[in-house]
This record gives structure tokens, sequence and C-alpha cells, in this order.
């Protein structure tokens, strides 16, 4: 029997609640979310914070962001979404006028050196510092490439050809525009990068359970488990490929 078919059309503010119920399948058993997931004051809500994600992802000039979601056609269920970033243009001259902000890193990626923070938020601490330094050396001023912000599938729906839809079009308008496209990949997801076409460029590999030790009390991994294990992500890259006919 063949698998319903689905609609792919650019992600809209009612969109909203579909896509944090999504994210928060498609995370459910990461397990560096779990752990974020398991801080006794602060624990991480991967799918409540995707609302504001998606916010600032639809307040973004549509020349610098590329976002689109899959509609089951049966059930009008978002069971999947992709977001990539683009940087297309080379950045225009500013006035010397002009100051320059200090740190040019997304809010969540500013380093705070601050000895009061706990092992969780050190953690936090330690993988936004890698990845703002993997993104500061892939794309420096004037660097012409695409990125994909985030890119999820909702686990009952995975196999059905829906992520590699979506990716698609987006590796496509790479191709068109000769640009490569990189991606912060969770350890679940670099599998399907890879036959997307996506190569590993570096890594971030982090024992779960020396930072789970570092919190007071220790957080206990799940139930049923002994450990929280090693996780590992992965800075993958497709270079672009010929067009047909060009």
């Amino acid at each position: 029997m063949p698998s319903p078919s689905f609609s792919i059309s650019p992600i809209v503010e009612a969109d909203i609640p579909g896509i944090c119920a999504l994210s928060g399948a498609a995370f459910e058993k990461d397990r560096h979310t779990l752990l974020k997931a398991a801080h006794p004051t602060r624990p991480c809500d991967h799918a409540g914070g995707m609302g504001g994600a998606v916010k600032y992802w639809l307040d973004i000039p549509n020349e610098k962001i590329m976002h689109m979601k899959a509609v089951d056609d049966e059930t009008s269920e978002v069971i999947a979404f992709g977001v990539f970033g683009l940087r297309l243009s080379p950045p225009q001259p500013q006035p010397s006028s002009v100051k320059k902000p200090s740190n040019s890193v997304g809010q969540d990626y500013v380093k705070t050196d601050s000895p009061d923070l706990d092992g969780i938020a050190r953690l936090e601490e330690h993988t936004s510092s890698h990845f703002a330094d993997f993104q500061k050396r892939m794309m420096p001023d004037g660097v012409r490439c695409m990125y994909i912000m985030s890119m999820s599938v909702h686990p009952e729906h995975q196999g059905r050809g829906v992520g590699s839809a979506l990716m698609k079009l987006g590796t496509d308008r790479a191709d068109e525009e000769g640009v490569f496209c990189w991606v912060h990949s969770s350890k679940d997801g670099a599998e399907f990068y890879r036959k997307c076409g996506f190569e590993t460029d570096d890594t971030l590999e982090i024992d779960l359970d020396y930072w789970a030790d570092q919190m007071d009390p220790k957080l206990v991994p799940p139930a049923g488990d002994e450990k929280w294990g090693t996780y590992i992500f992965r800075y993958m890259i497709r270079q672009p490929k010929p067009v047909k006919g060009t």
C-alpha cells in the first residue's frame, strides 16, 4: 500500500503548535536533550522553545532564509519542516560611522565565562562556543553559502521520503547558486545528512556522564540505563553539484 501523500509549502505562524509537537517527538530520545531536560530547576523544554524559534524565522527577510513544512494530505498534520539560512550575496559595505557589534555571534552562542555556572550551563557554554567557532570559520565576511538552521521529521512519518523532499529543495537551491551547504547535526541526524551528500568536516564528542556528575545532586540516567553515554555532534558540509543544462 503506497504511503499517503504530502504537500510542501512555506511555514506560517499557524504552524507553530504542530512544529512544537513534531520537534518534541523528534528529540524525545535524544540523549543530549534528555540530559538538559533533567536539570532540577531549569529543565530544557525543547518542544516549548520551538515557538520562539519559528517566530524568529518568520521575521527574517526572505532573501536570508528558506523555510518549508510538509503536511500530510489526509490528516493536515505537519509531519516535517526544514529551515535553511541563506548567505547568497556579499555583505554591503557599512559607513565608517556605523559601529560593528562586539560579538557577531547569536545570543545563544555568547560565552559568559561566569564561575557561577552549574554543570549543565557549562556544557551549554562548551557546545555553543564550539558551534560559534565553527560558524565563524565557515562563514567569514563575504563567503556565500547556505546552512541548515533546523530540520526534523516526525518519527511516525520517517521513511516516507519527506525529509529527502525537503532537503532536495534546499540543495537544489544551493546547486543553482553554486554554494556549499553546512549543518550542525545531532547524533541521530548524521546518517540522514550523509545520505543527502554531506560529509563530516568536524566533530564534538561529549561525555554526558562527566557533565551529569558536575551537577549537585548528580543527574541519573533515564530509567533502565546505567550511563548517559557519549554524544557526538557532527559538522557536515555538502559541496555544490553541477546543474544540468548549464
